[in-house]
């Protein structure tokens, strides 16, 4: 059971402190910027950059790192640094300093994302690795549906700093939490112990080739590469939309965070009743479809039509955010080889984070030159269109012969 296994367990538990006290510091630096300093749009653009441009930089070496050293004393290293730099952001004068100390953060916040990848192929079994993605995905949308409230609740009656001293105070019980799983043994092939004698260069080739010789690996990051293109041209746009079909009702962007959060909350929840996935054209292709129907949903709605029509596509966007979240990080899980999971998940991320650098400003060209109902209609579809294709075409994009509507076996526990 996987509530027996001692290592997953706390790294679980300092995963769900991480990701609340994330939620509270994205609170509180857009109040800072927004609000207290007065950011124009530009400087608000380069927010994303600073979150993201990290894992595109040094994604692959720090894959490299999380195959080669000792994965615990990495995450426990890397929240200690979030600590301190969080720490740091409390005395921040200026938007200059702020964007610094986030810059940093978030460098170590590329390391440490594949090493708990890796750890926790190394220390899940096979069999449970569905479920430990549902409760990692379940930790994940729980934080984003009472992060932003509690941490908003805060920064208004007491202060934005104040939302920054929780998240530091969270990634130092984080490491703590991990301190005390003690020594981690990793079992390594001899094969992987010969191989980390060679350098980065040899070995981060290596990843590549894993990657490109798997049928299962390539033609699934191809496909959740161009779906993730696809939805991030507009899902950065979603304010503009509903000023534009509700303008008398600014709470729908709280109200569509929650909706979506709840959808895929249940979807997460829902998947950890099952022992694996055996076609993943269903979850991934039918997690796409949703999406891009519940974009489409939104750029066909018509004003006054009643709000909760905009509250349903919310969810059911959430639901197929469930779907590909855990679907894909199951996948990557199950398929790489023990010994190259840091690479791949170094190399998936740094490609990820050209998407969520390049692709939001693409759709901010397409808004403005197409108008907000347009765009949603036109890449709504187009996203649906991908979601559809891998359904229909999953024995061609995935090689698999079960393509049954049954695609989950349903565990015997």
């Amino acid at each position: 059971m996987l509530w027996n296994n001692r290592v997953f367990v706390r790294m679980f538990a300092a995963y769900s402190l991480s990701t609340l006290g994330d939620w509270f510091d994205f609170i509180a630096v857009t109040m800072l910027l927004g609000y207290v300093w007065q950011a124009d749009p530009m400087l608000m653009a380069l927010l994303p950059l600073v979150y993201a441009g990290p894992g595109l930089v040094l994604g692959q070496v720090a894959g490299f790192l999380a195959d080669r050293r000792n994965k615990l004393r990495l995450m426990i290293a890397t929240d200690l640094c979030r600590a301190l730099l969080t720490a740091a952001a409390v005395f921040a004068p200026d938007p200059a300093w702020l964007f610094g100390v986030m810059l940093l953060r978030s460098c170590a916040m590329a390391v440490n994302a594949p090493a708990q990848q890796a750890l926790t192929r190394h220390v899940v079994p096979p069999e449970q690795l569905l479920r430990a993605a549902s409760l990692n995905g379940t930790a994940y949308q729980l934080g984003k549906l009472l992060g932003p409230l509690l941490g908003g609740t805060m920064a208004a009656f007491v202060s934005p700093s104040a939302c920054l001293i929780v998240n530091a105070c969270s990634f130092l019980l984080s490491a703590a939490i991990l301190s005390s799983a003690g020594n981690v043994e990793e079992a390594r092939p001899a094969a992987a112990a010969q191989e980390e004698r060679s350098g980065f260069g040899e070995s981060w080739k290596e990843g590549w080739r894993i990657l490109i010789r798997s049928r299962v690996l390539f033609a699934s990051t191809l496909y959740s590469l161009i779906a993730l293109m696809a939805v991030q041209l507009v899902d950065a746009q979603f304010v503009v939309i509903l000023r534009e079909k509700a303008p008398a009702h600014p709470e729908l962007l709280g109200w569509k965070t929650s909706a979506i959060g709840l959808g895929a909350l249940l979807t997460v929840t829902g998947l950890g009743r099952f022992r694996e996935i055996t076609a993943y054209g269903w979850v991934l292709g039918g997690g796409v479809l949703l999406i891009g129907g519940a974009f489409a949903w939104l750029g066909l709605y018509r004003p006054g039509s009643g709000i909760h029509w905009l509250l349903i596509a919310a969810f059911l966007a959430g639901v197929g955010t469930g779907l590909t979240s855990v679907g894909s990080a199951y996948l990557r899980q199950k398929e790489t080889p023990k010994e190259a999971i840091g690479r791949v998940m170094g190399i998936f991320d740094s490609l990820t984070s050209a998407i969520f650098i390049a692709a939001p400003l693409l759709g901010g060209l397409l808004i403005t030159a197409w108008g907000a109902s347009l765009s949603f209609q036109r890449i709504g579809f187009l996203i649906a269109a991908i979601g559809a294709a891998g359904i229909l075409l999953q024995r061609v994009i995935w090689g698999r012969r079960r393509t049954e509507a049954a695609s989950v076996q349903v565990s015997a526990e």
